[in-house]
């Protein structure tokens, strides 16, 4: 009898520490449960924080799940291949919808470097001002004498414009400006030290209007830029003088762009050549214009850019009646310092600085505008 209970109470002494074993190592298991669901959870906020960033600098990556290991032979669908056909190799950047709306966007688009959607319109209000001074030798009459002195010609030339860009089917876009000009000219003619003569003269009058058709000629690629062709026309329409004060043009002119753009972001490289020709009028012909230009357009934030950008033109001489003027023609040399910020989803603000590094260019500039995008499409 006592070996039966001793039997009995060796069995529910066995069973007691395997029962404690089970739920001790059931207590282990749901443990390592809960650090792995804590883990989970905190590789997940680090991973949208990571595309959080990326998309900030406008970086396109593939969608992943941590969770689930991808096939091995999955096949590419238009579902999981937004781009089929392209590779993201680097220097080839996809911009999202979403991205279009950052300051560096809208600072290429504003640029001409970069295109509208079809059915979206631009509307820019620009205001700009530049001032010249120029110098040259004179003689001046006092009574009966006749001295050397010299004539200084300031210049100050205010500009209000609307541009405006509507993005076209077929990756093309329809450029139009509007513009009036202000010019205020200042005459002071001295002899030594003490100024003889000084006149002022201010006129203003509306500008030529200008009308352009641009269109994306390559798509970037691993080592191949976007190129976008430009063909502008401007016209005769402006007021010329106005007071006895040449506000300039009166030419029809028809000029043809190129213009290649290469992003690494944050970076955008831009780069253009342009051909201009002066059509004849009253026998007066200005010469071709030859220009280039290189810059770059860095992204400080999402909603901040920085540009930096050097210019160069060169004109023929002008020509009267068949004749060339010797001495007429001109070389023209910029470097524009500017930047932009949002100041709301569709409203962007741009600045720029120029200042002339050569005699015929203006000697400074600047140069403000706030293109604002439209919240819906046209067509």
């Amino acid at each position: 009898m006592k070996t039966n209970w001793l039997r009995l109470g060796l069995t529910a002494f066995v069973f007691t520490l395997f029962t404690a074993a089970a739920q001790a190592q059931d207590t282990r298991v749901q443990e390592l449960e809960r650090n792995l669901h804590e883990r989970d959870k905190v590789i997940t906020e680090l991973l949208e924080r990571v595309e959080a960033l990326e998309r900030r600098v406008g970086v396109q990556r593939a969608a992943s799940d941590f969770t689930a290991a991808p096939e091995q032979n999955a096949v590419p669908t238009a579902e999981t291949d937004p781009t089929p056909g392209s590779d993201q190799a680097p220097g080839v950047v996809f911009v999202e919808e979403g991205d279009a709306e950052r300051a560096l966007e809208r600072s290429l688009t504003r640029a001409g470097a970069l295109l509208l959607p079809s059915g979206v319109l631009d509307i820019e209000p620009r205001f700009s001002y530049t001032r010249q001074e120029a110098t040259a030798p004179s003689l001046v009459t006092a009574g009966s004498d006749l001295f050397a002195g010299e004539t200084e010609l300031n210049a100050d030339n205010l500009t209000a414009g609307l541009a405006l860009r509507l993005g076209l089917p077929w990756d093309s876009q329809l450029e139009i400006g509007l513009p009036y000009r202000w010019r205020e000219v200042e005459s002071v003619t001295t002899v030594g030290f003490a100024p003889m003569d000084t006149s002022t003269q201010s006129g203003a009058g509306s500008g030529d209007v200008r009308v352009g058709l641009a269109k994306t000629l390559l798509r970037e690629g691993l080592r191949r830029p976007d190129l976008i062709g430009r063909v502008t026309w401007d016209s005769d329409s402006g007021k010329t003088r106005d007071a006895g004060v040449s506000l300039g043009g009166g030419f029809h002119e028809l000029q043809g762009s190129l213009t290649a753009i290469k992003r690494q972001d944050p970076i955008a490289f831009v780069g253009g050549l342009a051909y201009q020709h002066t059509f004849e009028e009253d026998q007066i012909q200005p010469g071709s214009t030859f220009s280039a230009n290189f810059g770059s357009f860095i992204a400080l934030s999402p909603e901040t850019s920085l540009r930096l950008q050097l210019s160069a033109a060169f004109q023929d001489e002008t020509e009267l009646s068949g004749n060339k003027i010797d001495g007429s023609d001109r070389t023209i040399g910029a470097f524009v310092v500017g930047g932009s910020a949002l100041l709301a989803p569709r409203t962007l603000l741009n600045l720029s600085v120029g200042i002339g590094l050569t005699d015929d260019a203006d000697d400074f500039s600047i140069s403000m505008s706030l293109p604002i995008r439209t919240d819906k499409r046209l067509f």
